[in-house]
């Protein structure tokens, strides 16, 4: 699943990719209760970024899409 995580008093946030969405978001809950300082997330294109906890504006978790064929 996609996920966004908007950075404080800027105006640009991360995309990455997560398998288990559930693990990701005890990983954010924990680190923002202040077990972690930084966090370590994934692309979609494979790169790894970094996310200092202090800096977490917000959290998107993507829903999933449904796909329509034909006429809708």
């Amino acid at each position: 699943m996609r996920v966004r995580i908007g950075l404080a008093e800027t105006s640009h946030d991360v995309e990455a990719e997560v398998d288990d969405v559930d693990a990701f978001v005890a990983e954010v809950e924990s680190a923002l209760d202040g077990g972690k300082s930084m966090i370590w997330v994934e692309s979609p294109d494979g790169h790894r970024y970094g996310v200092a906890v202090s800096r977490i504006a917000f959290v998107h978790l993507e829903g999933e899409k449904e796909r329509i064929v034909g006429f809708g």
